[in-house]
């Protein structure tokens, strides 16, 4: 037997009054599961970009501007990546990198870090790493260079 719109039998039916509201129905339910597919990707887009995503720290207007501009808090970003990325991190040059900065320039620093992702592929912003990667005395040094943070 024929299979598909060369079948008599699928033919007859498809030409039936029956048949007819079955394809209507069957074209309205893939119309609406359609719908609900778009509008529950636009949804899940939009949760994940407000509710998951990295938000940059306004800098504090109470406190002295940043003495580092955004060229020098790109660099010791990368530095500090570059120290906690991989097996041991190396505090001295996170130490280093960190030392001289003011509270806005912190912020500025941790804005241009964003979130980055580890060797696990967890994806942690400049504090998190911070906390990951360093004992609570090597946390406590760097809370006495970076008050208020961590």
């Amino acid at each position: 037997m024929e299979k598909g719109l060369k079948n008599p039998a699928f033919v007859a039916y498809a030409s039936s009054p029956q048949g007819q509201k079955t394809i209507e129905k069957t074209a309205d339910l893939g119309f609406t599961i359609f719908k609900i597919g778009l509008i529950g990707g636009v949804a899940l887009f939009a949760y994940f970009k407000i509710f998951k995503g990295f938000k940059k720290i306004q800098e504090d207007k109470r406190y002295k501007p940043s003495n580092i501009n955004t060229t020098q808090a790109k660099a010791r970003s990368e530095a500090i990546y570059t120290a906690l990325l991989g097996a041991g991190a190396n505090y001295n040059t996170v130490e280093n990198n960190l030392t001289g900065l003011n509270h806005n320039g912190f912020i500025r620093l941790f804005n241009e870090f964003g979130e980055r992702r580890s060797a696990t592929l967890v994806k942690m912003n400049l504090v998190e790493w911070l906390q990951d990667q360093f004992n609570e005395a090597d946390i406590a040094k760097l809370r006495f260079l970076i008050k208020g943070f961590f």
